[in-house]
């Protein structure tokens, strides 16, 4: 009998964190945890059904998830105005420690998008001896492009109106250097949150030392990941890291307003996690 998840209020200096707790099905072997660190803004909610998909997946497993709405989103305390990339830190780090109590602590985090780079930075500052693996979809590997494909958002929605002077990335980009908040899509965006996101460059990031797995969306014929995702992968390993890349067929559901699922990715992440459980 499937468990029923467990929606609550985790607590945090600066305000509740709502979470959903899914935890394994039967109480008979349960073996660890997930902690989903969620994408950036609209795709966030693009990936609520995915996410809860996989849960239910990994509790057949015996595999328990936990999902977060990080400060500033969802149904988390605050406005996404006073959302910082540190708070967002702190977050996981608060999630870490609730899995901590539960029967086989947190085993991996499980990054989508933007929260790829947010996981792998949380896993260098976890407690030594922590060794949680990493399950990275799609990941985002140039802040500063992704943050220039999110401005571009807001240029197209104003682009047929006339009252208002033109928007152009540059300009977003000198209001947010003067220390100016701007809104795309109805998010107010803080200077420091968006410097924080324009820094990000997986490839120079030290990779975590821990097992790794790669999803990668792939349509062409080839089937191989974009070059951006290569590089990156190609510099971790450099640096000794343990990299399942594998991609998947399926939609692009982050991106897309109607609600989509790649089954494939799901099946796959579910497989490499039962493979990890049986290496530790």
């Amino acid at each position: 009998m499937s468990a029923i998840p467990t929606p609550f209020f985790l607590d945090s200096p600066s305000g509740r964190r709502f979470a959903v707790h899914h935890a394994p099905d039967g109480n008979d072997k349960p073996w660890g945890n997930v902690l989903c660190v969620p994408a950036f803004n609209e795709e966030m909610n693009r990936c609520r059904s995915m996410l809860t998909l996989q849960a239910q997946a990994f509790a057949k497993q015996g595999v328990g998830t936990l999902i977060i709405d990080l400060h500033g989103t969802g149904e988390s305390d605050g406005d996404h105005g006073e959302a910082r990339w540190a708070s967002w830190l702190k977050d996981i780090a608060i999630g870490m420690a609730w899995l901590a109590d539960r029967p086989g602590a947190c085993t991996a985090l499980l990054g989508v998008r933007l929260g790829v780079p947010l996981a792998v930075q949380a896993l260098s500052m976890s407690a030594p001896g922590a060794s949680p693996a990493l399950i990275a979809w799609q990941p985002v590997t140039d802040g500063k492009s992704y943050f220039t494909q999110f401005l571009r958002i807001r240029m197209a929605a104003n682009m047929d109106r006339t009252d208002i002077p033109k928007d152009t990335t540059s300009g977003m980009r000198k209001d947010l250097a003067a220390g100016r908040s701007i809104e795309v899509a109805g998010y107010e965006i803080h200077p420091d949150l968006a410097a924080a996101i324009e820094e990000v460059k997986l490839s120079q990031t030290p990779p975590v030392a821990a097992p790794i797995a790669w999803f990668e969306r792939t349509a062409g014929a080839t089937g191989e990941a974009p070059p951006a995702s290569l590089s990156a992968i190609e510099a971790w390993r450099s640096h000794g890291a343990q990299i399942d890349l594998q991609t998947f067929q399926g939609p692009a559901f982050w991106a897309l307003h109607d609600r989509a699922t790649a089954p494939a990715l799901i099946a796959q992440t579910t497989e490499w996690v039962k493979t990890l459980r049986k290496t530790i």
